[in-house]
């Protein structure tokens, strides 16, 4: 099952539901990218209403990762960085409970936070290094060249505490199973993407198949001409 695409045309998420073959409850799985166009977000937040639980990551909202990424983007020049925002799902707004698995990560991690001041001077310190990594790509093109396209037998090499994190969210995701797999309501995971193919198969252990008619979203697109693509330096920075 593909859970991620990326292509000439740039790159898209999918939106997939899984319920067991006697029905109850649905699992709404969202792979994200922590940076991409502020109608991609909405469309995911818009998907989102209709859930009566979210288990969200941290840096969804807000996104100094996703801060970091946008602004190395505009100012290495490159291909699909036009208007391209940090990840923020409004949470708050859907008036539903949210679950924080990897809330280790983020004191006081909340539906309504915002970015602190140390995250944002972390992004900023970070983002030159990003742009002339990407700046160095072949054709400086950077996301062409990036690993993102993914399917659930994708093995993900562990990164950081990524291992940890998973644990956490599989964990949460049991839990919730074991008390409400006979009800009729969806409960949506919205987790960076590399999170996902064990997402998929930890479903599938359980007993989840994917119901057909997948959505895709695009989150960054490659539609201006090239000539057009090189934003001015003049206030790169996404504040």
């Amino acid at each position: 099952m593909q859970l991620t695409e990326l292509s000439d045309r740039g790159f898209r998420t999918s939106v997939s539901v899984f319920q067991r073959p006697t029905g109850g409850l649905r699992w709404v799985i969202i792979p994200t990218i922590h940076m991409g166009h502020a109608d991609y977000y909405w469309a995911i937040w818009q998907r989102l209403r209709s859930c009566k639980a979210v288990i969200a990551e941290t840096w969804d909202g807000p996104s100094s990762t996703g801060m970091a990424y946008a602004n190395a983007m505009r100012l290495a020049r490159q291909r699909a960085s036009r208007d391209l925002v940090a990840q923020d799902i409004d949470y708050g707004a859907l008036g539903v409970p949210i679950i924080f698995p990897d809330d280790y990560l983020v004191p006081q991690a909340d539906p309504d936070r915002r970015m602190s001041r140390g995250e944002r001077l972390h992004a900023t310190m970070w983002t030159p290094i990003l742009a002339l990594q990407m700046a160095l790509a072949d054709d400086g093109d950077w996301l062409s060249t990036a690993s993102l396209e993914l399917h659930d037998h994708t093995e993900v090499p562990p990164y950081g505490d990524s291992i940890k994190r998973d644990e956490l969210l599989l964990g949460v995701m049991r839990e919730i199973d074991g008390e409400f797999s006979a009800e009729d309501i969806e409960v949506a995971v919205v987790f960076g993407a590399l999170h996902i193919p064990a997402v998929v198969r930890e479903l599938t252990k359980l007993g989840y198949q994917v119901i057909p008619e997948v959505q895709w979203l695009t989150a960054i697109d490659y539609d201006e001409p090239a000539y057009l693509r090189k934003p001015p330096l003049d206030g790169w920075m996404d504040w």
